[in-house]
């Protein structure tokens, strides 16, 4: 053990501790270096010294110092202290929490250690051992206010809502005398709202109400406050007092349609087609909704997807996150007109049709709303969605008029959600026709006769302005695109052109009809026009960048995505991602996925998955920020955003590229195929004679490297070098082993996108070709579950068929308890009965999987409406079952309306498995012109 030092070098030792906390570095280095000059051996001294040079990028030298320090004073807290913090700086939690444990032992009741441990806890979602610690912080100091708020959350967070709420009891009755600033307001009022919903999840609606009515005037969150108190009345069934809280925030903010919709909803002449908000179901209640079975699917109306999760948990989240479980449908697909198109989860859909009485009552309460806010563009949109017929026309006719008239390019953005309703896209084709002829007329421009009504043409002083027509013919336009009809979609847009030139949305919306008929040259060429009409639009600049590497024009695609950065003159994107700029990422690097220059795609795809890291990471800095700032809902909103931080879309997108990269080199790894880098060199292969050159390209690559950060690598005021990228071209990601990176991503997947069918298809293209049949049944049976239970799913056939025919069960070295597992969990899924009786032998299951091959097989022959997704993986099913496709598609004709992203796929899968020449590839590739006119399909 250290002898204590000095009063005179304590007060130096403090000082180091001081320079640490205000981080002054350097200062803090000489006065360690000056205590130890005298103790050379003074254990504290030395740890503090290793902390401080750990932020002068001398880690190594940081950890030799703590770990001598430890040694020359073992029994020290503060040693062990730093020791931690040194560990958590590498995020290495376990570690830093194992020394902060051993610090507590020395010194129980120390407030700083017991911090630092409670963020570690929370951080790594130890919310037991958090709920602990806070104990303890509050037991060693319970007059400060910040460890009674940490005690309530880590109480909440383990579900002791009763102990939470009566936490916060305590500390309101302890420092109610004290609370007299503007900031207690604000703490007061945030502490109520944290109070109430902690009782709303609890089950508590009328104890939460009640607690919202009593402390209504101390809260400042007004619109929170409205929103609680009518979702709460809603869950008690007292309709009319929730209709005055939401009318209430319809009076605040006209144009929110969640709150118009939820004041419909507490209406109860609608409750048949758009019901109220259902009470939550407790987590003991409803594990009928965690298994997704159909009964927990009709307790949830449909139109809790037309409000967000902030209303109401079931509801659908913020874009990007997946929707609950409930609002998964196995096929989405709609054809409309000569297009096919998936419709939304959250499409506004009343619950059934709704009757000419009721149409006429939605008419009345959306009038009576429009006449109190005459201005309000929500509230004449949102009756559209429940009306059909002639009704639907006229108020659409109301509606178009004065936006044609005013001039609004995203017009038809707004009215894409109408089509998805039978019959609405003729009524709104008859308009859009009406409006051009009448317009075009040489007497009069006008839209012609309100829908239902004989009205004879204005005077000429009264006739629409010429924009009218523009933006008519644009509408008109979008609205052929959409059904399909290229030819007619492109004529009215040319008519635009030539009655404006100059107005970039047209030609915005030319290319846009380009891309959608698969002509992306001619859709870039478009969007480089509209480009150079404004230059200073980011808009259209990033509108041009995904035309150009859609067309795998990467280079081109960077240089016009770094006009608008901060340095826009740097040979890499490096400030891109510095902005987590991630659909810049995914757009390149599917670019040269398609190039097949896989180091460079996975270098992007990596970017991605780095991003997340850092968000994951960075909400370190704010578990003790939120508290101070008493941020409670919105710190407990954001440790639950972070559980489900990796089902983003932008994760999931990168990490489904990655993954089939990754097994096209392991399967090219197996076949003996040579994938090369971007530098001509195999990734898995080292060939002795080539090591020579290896190590010279390395070494000029390494010399090249140091001189670009001799140019770049200015230091600037903190004295950090700017970090150079020591693989560019992602080489030494290529050299990394394929299977075990997959194995990873899919864990992740697995973990945190289970409700994402993708994941399960890919778990088992990964787990089958390592021969982990429990894996594979595990991924089989959830996409099962999420198809439906309907083992006929496209998406279930052809992983079924791979299983049951090419996974090699009665081999040795399958252990004979996993072949009877395999039996048994597999039966379920091939009969369509959950509880099926399992199967004798392998045998067996070949046989009882014959039969579906034999539905699917059929259905490819007779089915005139298949979709040509169905049919990818309907002939991934029969090969995999061995049967002759070639035959089969020989007689096959292409089905039904084609969707363009399907139709490349099964271009690409026909051409891989039987050639360009083969009579189906030709077949398919006149069918897809025949809906694609200009889809360019190179035929060598």
């Amino acid at each position: 053990m250290s002898q204590p030092l000095p009063a005179k070098d304590q007060a130096v030792f403090r000082s180091i501790v001081k320079f640490y906390e205000t981080k002054q570095y350097k200062k803090g280095l000489k006065a360690a270096d000056s205590i130890l000059k005298k103790h050379p051996d003074h254990g504290e001294t030395l740890c503090m010294k290793g902390l401080t040079v750990s932020y002068l990028d001398r880690k190594e030298e940081a950890y030799e110092l703590v770990r001598k320090g430890l040694k020359c004073d073992l029994k020290s807290h503060v040693c062990w202290h730093v020791y931690g913090l040194l560990y958590r700086q590498d995020r290495d939690y376990f570690e830093a929490v194992k020394c902060y444990r051993q610090a507590l032992r020395i010194d129980q009741e120390n407030l700083q250690i017991l911090r630092d441990l409670s963020l570690l806890q929370i951080h790594r979602r130890d919310v037991h051992g958090f709920a602990e610690t806070r104990r303890k912080l509050l037991q060693v100091k319970s007059s400060a206010r910040l460890n009674w708020v940490g005690y309530a959350i880590a109480e909440h967070l383990c579900e002791n809502y009763e102990l939470a709420w009566k936490c916060i009891d305590n500390y309101e009755n302890s420092f109610k005398e004290q609370d007299t600033t503007a900031a207690s307001d604000y703490e007061n009022s945030e502490l109520h709202l944290y109070k109430a919903s902690i009782m709303e999840e609890a089950g508590l609606f009328k104890e939460s109400l009640n607690c919202l009515k009593e402390n209504e005037g101390k809260i400042v969150d007004k619109i929170g406050l409205m929103e609680m108190q009518g979702r709460l009345c809603m869950f008690l069934s007292l309709y009319e007092e929730a209709a005055g809280y939401f009318k209430r925030l319809v009076d605040i903010n006209t144009e929110h349609h969640v709150y118009s919709l939820a004041y419909m909803a507490s209406q109860p002449q609608f409750s048949s087609f758009w019901p109220p908000l259902p009470a939550p179901t407790m987590p003991d209640e409803h594990s009928d909704l965690c298994n997704g079975t159909a009964a927990s699917k009709e307790a949830l109306p449909k139109s809790i997807l037309s409000f967000p999760s902030t209303l109401h948990p079931e509801g659908m989240p913020v874009f990007g996150w997946l929707p609950p479980k409930h609002a998964l449908k196995p096929q989405r697909r709609l054809v409309i007109g000569r297009k096919q198109h998936k419709r939304r989860v959250d499409t506004l859909e009343p619950a059934e049709p709704l009757t000419e009485q009721q149409e006429d009552e939605v008419i009345q309460f959306f009038e009576g709303l429009k006449d109190a806010y005459p201005k309000s563009d929500s509230l004449k949109r949102l009756p559209l969605f429940f009306l059909t017929g002639q009704r639907f026309k006229r108020k659409l006719d109301e509606y178009l008029r004065s936006r044609l008239r005013k001039g609004v390019p995203s017009l038809f953005r707004t009215m894409r959600s109408y089509y998805f309703t039978p019959g609405k896209p003729d009524l709104i084709e008859e308009l859009l026709l009406q409006y051009v002829r009448c317009l075009k007329d040489e007497k009069v421009s006008w839209f012609g006769p309100l829908t239902g009504e004989q009205t004879e043409p204005p005077e000429v002083s009264d006739e629409e302005p010429p924009s009218a027509l523009l933006f008519t013919l644009m509408t008109v336009a979008e609205h052929f695109d959409f059904m399909g009809e290229t030819h007619k979609a492109l004529e009215y847009v040319n008519e635009a052109i030539a009655h404006t030139p100059t107005l970039v949305e047209v030609y915005a919306c030319k290319a846009r009809i380009y891309k959608h008929a698969g002509d992306l040259v001619n859709s870039a060429q478009c969007y480089e026009e509209v480009r150079q009409m404004d230059l200073a639009d980011r808009y259209l600049n990033t509108q041009c960048v995904r035309a150009l590497l859609r067309v795998d024009d990467t280079q081109g695609g960077m240089e016009k995505a770094l006009l608008f950065s901060k340095e826009p003159d740097s040979q890499e994107a490096a400030n891109l991602h510095d902005m987590q700029c991630m659909w810049y990422e995914s757009a390149v690097g599917r670019s040269y996925k398609r190039q097949k220059k896989y180091g460079k795609a996975l270098k992007q795809f990596h970017e991605t998955f780095k991003h997340f890291h850092d968000i994951a990471e960075d909400q370190f800095d704010f578990h003790n920020y939120c508290l101070r700032k008493t941020t409670l809902k919105a710190y407990v909103a954001m440790l639950r955003m972070q559980e489900r931080l990796y089902s983003h879309r932008f994760y999931r997108r990168a990490a489904k590229d990655a993954i089939n990269i990754y097994l096209e080199l392991f399967d090219a790894k197996a076949r003996g195929d040579e994938i090369l880098t971007t530098e001509g060199r195999l990734p898995w292969i080292v060939v002795f004679s080539d090591c020579f050159d290896c190590c010279r390209q390395d070494e000029s690559l390494c010399s090249e490297a140091q001189k670009e950060a001799q140019k770049v690598s200015e230091k600037p005021s903190t004295g950090k070098p700017k970090k150079v990228d020591d693989d560019p071209d992602g080489e030494k990601l290529l050299q990394q082993d394929a299977m075990e990176q997959a194995n990873k991503i899919v864990r992740n997947l697995v973990q945190h996108s289970s409700l994402d069918a993708a994941t399960h298809v890919l778990t088992y293209e990964v787990f089958s070709r390592q021969g982990k049949v429990i894996h594979c049944l595990q991924a089989l049976r959830k996409l099962w579950e999420l198809a439906g239970y309907d083992n006929h799913h496209y998406k279930l056939i052809a992983p079924l068929a791979n299983f049951c025919f090419k996974q090699d069960l009665e081999n040795s070295s399958v252990p004979a308890v996993v072949r009877e597992v395999a039996l048994a969990e597999i039966a379920p899924i091939l009969t369509g009965q959950d509880g099926a009786e399992p199967f004798s032998t392998v045998s067996d299951m070949r046989q009882a999987a014959s039969k579906l091959v034999d539905a699917v097989e059929r259905r490819i022959k007779e089915s005139k409406d298949l979709f040509l997704v169905e049919v990818l993986y309907g002939l991934k099913c029969l090969r995999s079952a061995g049967r002759d496709c070639k035959a089969l598609l020989e007689a096959w004709t292409p089905p039904g309306v084609l969707c363009l992203k399907e139709s490349k796929k099964l271009l690409d899968y026909l051409a891989q498995e039987f050639g360009k020449d083969s009579t189906a590839w030709q077949r398919l590739r006149q069918r897809c012109l025949e809906f694609f006119p200009l889809m360019v399909i190179p035929s060598d």
